[in-house]
């Protein structure tokens, strides 16, 4: 590991929840090692973390252009700059304007990154997703599971192939080395941000625990059966910390999960338990025509129903003085498409292993440890 008092890391999309738990891990690093740690995000900070070494700036990315954002590199010390870590992600129903707006982001990380820091980069980590083996079309779409890392691209469009693409090439010319990381289902939470699966879920729960229903599960049987593969934001910026800091890895793409086989069968009742629901014998209608490969196959689509109830949660959020605005930031669609789909959903973590990455981590622990901090964060309630 090459590590100097010069070491400096820039965290693209510091708020999210990836972002968050890289910086949380940093500062945890000795002063000797990482001198200074800048963090960008278009909204003003949510970090909970009190560290003369953390240089937090506020920018809209899509509105500024590569000048503006090297201005406030510049007087944060970016010219110090040795590691990167991209997170930064827009979400967007229209897949054409998905692609251009995440892209637009990334290159222009890529661009000041060069004028502010130049050639003295060591490494810059992109982290993308299981979108790259299309997860999220399904059918033909998707790579043969497990997934590897060298699993050929889908046809059509991926912003995930243009970024992966972008960062090769400047690398290559500017003497980076990068790392490439694919997650899946990412488990954690940050302050102020609650566009993922587990604060959904929890949401949910708290729906059905209010009106005194079953914790359904929304999805189809085939889903509740197979193989889903979940990542902890901390084991993430872990391994990503890792990996970007070995000297013995250079240039690759890992798959990253917690390496341990989790099925919705298993994981549900350790949630229904956890809110205090009486155990539930799940009941799914046969669908002859299901196909393997399908998405979008449901009992119950929570982007219908949770908005039909957020009368409910506006009543609970009030009676337990809660965040209410955690309902509107909540990604009904995402839990739609995880739970909806018909095929297992799982990468090959081999190149990993062999590299001396042992890490495993619990599930459905990290799931429990959300949760509780939710409930410390005033978004569910206690009881």
């Amino acid at each position: 590991m090459t590590l100097t008092p010069s070491n400096v890391a820039c965290v693209w999309g510091a708020n999210g929840i990836s972002g968050t738990a890289m910086i949380d891990l940093l500062v945890e690093q000795p002063r000797n090692e990482w001198s200074k740690i800048i963090c960008i995000s278009r909204r003003p900070t949510q970090l909970d973390v009190e560290d003369d070494r953390v240089h937090f700036i506020s920018i809209d990315i899509l509105q500024a252009n590569v000048d503006e954002i090297v201005t406030e590199l510049s007087k944060a010390g970016g010219e110090s700059i040795t590691h990167v870590y991209h997170y930064t992600y827009i979400e967007k129903k229209d897949e054409k304007e998905l692609d251009q707006v995440n892209t637009i982001l990334f290159q222009k990380a890529l661009d000041a990154t060069v004028k502010i820091a130049g050639k003295q980069i060591k490494c810059v980590l992109l982290q993308t997703g299981y979108k790259y083996y299309g997860v999220h079309k399904g059918g033909e779409y998707l790579a043969s599971c497990p997934y590897t890392e060298d699993a050929p691209r889908h046809k059509g469009s991926n912003f995930y192939y243009i970024q992966e693409d972008l960062l090769k090439e400047y690398a290559e010319k500017n003497g980076w080395k990068y790392i490439i990381t694919r997650p899946n289902i990412i488990i954690g939470v940050s302050r102020g941000n609650f566009m993922n699966f587990a604060v959904s879920l929890a949401l949910y729960a708290c729906i059905q625990k209010e009106k005194s229903q079953p914790l359904y599960f929304p999805g189809n049987e085939i889903a509740w059966n197979s193989i889903v593969d979940h990542s902890d934001a901390l084991n993430n910026a872990r391994f990503q910390l890792w990996s970007s800091t070995n000297d013995k890895i250079q240039n690759e793409i890992f798959n990253i999960h917690n390496g341990d086989e989790v099925k919705f069968r298993t994981l549900w009742p350790k949630i229904e338990k956890y809110f205090d629901f009486t155990p539930y014998k799940q009941k799914f209608n046969t669908q002859n025509d299901i196909k393997i490969g399908d998405i979008g196959i449901l009992r119950l689509s929570l982007a219908k129903y949770m908005p039909e109830n957020k009368d409910i949660w506006s009543r609970l959020a009030k009676r337990n003085e809660l965040d209410e605005s955690a309902f509107n930031y909540a990604t009904w669609e995402f839990i739609d498409f995880v739970l909806g789909r018909t095929f297992d959903d799982h990468g090959d973590m081999t190149k990993a292993r062999q590299y001396g990455w042992t890490t495993t981590v619990d599930t459905s622990e990290c799931f429990i440890q959300c949760f509780d901090r939710l409930k410390k964060m005033d978004v569910i309630p206690f009881n």
